[in-house]
């Protein structure tokens, strides 16, 4: 998600997208939060809207909860299959740990 964000914030949304597909998702979802803050502090009134009534749905956190352990089952998946998932994790540093103290 970091790096999502830092290729957004370079103008570069091809490699947010290739990132994580949640990232300028959660970016313009951060900005319009920012925005519907200022303008409520501005105006020092509560504004209701649209986007106000479907977060405050259990189903659209259960929609959005599914997709997002489905999306992320898959990325892990294809890394699996790849090879890259045991590469990754063999220089992470608990890879490191635990494959020094088996040798």
């Amino acid at each position: 998600m970091t790096r999502s964000f830092m290729a957004i914030a370079r103008g570069d949304l091809e490699r947010a997208i290739s990132e994580n597909v949640f990232g300028p998702i959660l970016f313009t979802s951060f900005l319009i939060a920012v925005i519907h803050v200022a303008i409520e502090l501005l105006l020092k009134r509560r504004i209701i809207s649209f986007y106000c009534q479907i977060f405050k749905s259990k189903k659209f956190y259960f929609i959005g909860v599914s997709i997002a352990f489905l999306y992320y089952f898959l990325r892990l998946y294809s890394l699996f299959q790849t090879g890259e998932l045991y590469i990754s994790f063999k220089h992470s540093p608990l890879g490191q740990f635990l494959f020094s103290v088996n040798s």
